[in-house]
């Protein structure tokens, strides 16, 4: 049984106590944890701008201790010596304050010594002060579109790089904090590439009271700036609570821990406040969305435990990930004969279930579409093109069927011909 996320809120008065622990129990404590393996993995770094305009380095983005986008990459064991070998792919986004190299620093992620030996390609991209959420700015939506830059650039850059296998049992995406939160949204926008989900301490539910009153200062960013005013369609739009339906056939990993320090570890007092204040929030928005997945049948699993919101936890959770599996089978994003599809957005361009959709301008409400058998139907507002028969790892809008492609103004319902 998980302890509920209000009874936690008396742990914060113990907490001075714990500031000081003997120097001897922390030497024991790390003396306890595993040698790190000898990292066999090959790491590249390279440029990777938004050709497309996405991301404004001039104006609207804030980059952390770098000047360029870039991606990390981790390569596996046996990469260059088998060409002829495909692999898996783990995207893991980092958090405020972090960049593309934050997972792979040692006093950070320490991710390739923590990853030593495991077959997949693990890709690390510059995400700034972002959200991962292409920002509201004013209802514009330019210069900042920190997710369309991953999905429609980052993606198919390095689906064109390296040998990926393809299906979504192969593509998992996870990261912490911000990255978390990042995660699930990409993976809530793109259901058809990802097969799996990752949150380390996560902001999962934007529509709770932390998320708008702790989040902005915490992280030192504007909750307008990003999503809107508070109540509003995007807010909605940009909640991976809200956004459930998208993920009805996603395997999801969470972890968050319950806001009391690790007794082997010194942390100086804002340490200590901070980091319990940002995973008690997290605790009580992963519980929230771990109940509300549970109730709709969505393969979730949860693992609660002790600790702050610092890396200190997050590289800790790294093995229990992996062994969970990232690549395990997802359930078939087809629904069975009869059963419905409902894919939830605010984007201008997407993927929803293989339904490429482009609209004319931004929406400006909260779109819902759904798919039973032939019948196309949507909610919202605003003009859009429906092409069937999007790639899985194509989010462009784009469709194979022009042969079936229809244009309507929503809200409107659609019968598409056989066979399409």
């Amino acid at each position: 049984m998980f302890p509920r996320p209000a009874a936690a809120l008396g742990r914060l008065r113990t907490l001075s106590r714990c500031a000081l622990v003997p120097v001897a129990l922390l030497v024991a404590g790390w003396l306890a944890l595993p040698s790190p393996a000898v990292a066999a993995q090959r790491v590249e770094v390279f440029d990777l701008p938004s050709a497309k305009g996405n991301v404004d380095l001039r104006s609207t983005v804030r980059l952390n201790r770098v000047s360029t986008l870039r991606a990390t990459v981790i390569l596996p064991e046996g990469y260059d010596e088998q060409p002829g070998r495909r692999w898996p792919v783990l995207y893991m986004l980092h958090g405020v304050g972090d960049n593309t190299s934050t997972w792979i620093d040692r006093k950070n992620g320490d991710l390739v010594n923590r990853t030593a030996g495991y077959p997949a390609i693990i890709v690390m991209p510059e995400g700034g002060r972002s959200y991962w959420v292409d920002q509201w700015l004013g209802g514009r939506r330019v210069g900042g579109n920190w997710r369309r830059y991953l999905l429609d650039e980052v993606i198919p850059t390095i689906e064109a790089r390296y040998r990926i296998l393809p299906g979504r049992d192969h593509h998992a995406i996870g990261g912490l904090s911000m990255g978390g939160y990042g995660a699930m949204l990409a993976a809530a926008e793109l259901p058809t590439y990802f097969g799996a989900a990752i949150s380390f301490s996560g902001l999962l539910n934007l529509e709770s009271w932390g998320a708008e009153n702790l989040v902005p200062p915490i992280s030192q960013m504007s909750f307008t700036r990003t999503w809107g005013r508070p109540g509003g369609p995007y807010q909605k739009a940009s909640s991976p609570k809200a956004l459930l339906s998208n993920l009805g056939r996603t395997r999801l990993f969470l972890t968050s821990g319950n806001g009391t320090p690790d007794p082997a570890s010194i942390y100086d007092p804002a340490q200590l406040v901070l980091g319990s204040l940002g995973e008690l929030g997290s605790w009580s928005d992963t519980y929230t969305f771990y109940r509300s997945a549970r109730a709709r049948g969505i393969p979730v699993t949860y693992r609660f435990r002790q600790g702050l919101h610092t890396w200190l936890y997050w590289r800790r959770d790294v093995p229990k990930m992996l062994a969970w599996n990232p690549f395990a089978p997802a359930p078939a994003i087809t629904p069975a004969a009869g059963g419905t599809t409902t894919f939830r957005t605010m984007s201008a361009h997407g993927n929803a279930f293989g339904l490429g959709f482009r609209f004319d301008a931004l929406p400006r409400t909260l779109i819902e579409f759904k798919r039973t058998g032939q019948t196309v139907s949507a909610t919202g507002s605003g003009r859009v093109t429906i092409t069937p028969g999007a790639a899985d790892a194509d989010a462009s809008g784009n469709g194979s069927r022009t042969d079936c492609q229809f244009t309507a103004t929503l809200p409107f319902s659609h019968t598409l011909p056989a066979g399409c």
